[in-house]
This record gives C-alpha cells, sequence and structure tokens, in this order.
C-alpha cells in the first residue's frame, strides 16, 4: 500500500520556456536537423557539468 513507484529512466518534466527563446531554439535545430528536445537535453547536461568543473577548481578547505 505505501510503496513508492519505481523511478522511470525515461520520465519527463516539463520546463516553461518563453515561447521567443523556443522559437530560436527551433530554428537553430531546424538547421542542423536535431529534435529541439535533444538540443534542451545536451544544453542543460552541459551547464550542469561546466557548474560542477567550476566547483571542483575552487580550494577546498
Amino acid at each position: 500500500m505505501g510503496e513508492k513507484p519505481e523511478s522511470n529512466v525515461d520520465e519527463c518534466m516539463h520546463a516553461d520556456i518563453p515561447r521567443a527563446l523556443y522559437e530560436r531554439v527551433e530554428e537553430y535545430c531546424k538547421s542542423r536537423g536535431i529534435a529541439p528536445g535533444e538540443f534542451i537535453l545536451d544544453a542543460v547536461s552541459e551547464k550542469l557539468s561546466s557548474i560542477h568543473r567550476e566547483r571542483r577548481k575552487k580550494p577546498r578547505l
């Protein structure tokens, strides 16, 4: 009864992206032949990775 459902790796989350920005993403993706969702996922992943690298550069006490 109180069991948590198993987490699905392919679960989706929605984000509000301003229409003007999304249209720019769509235009860019069309010219490169990639899906906007793939582009957005890669962009978020790269940003998180760069934040992690920046934090690792700071000296630890």
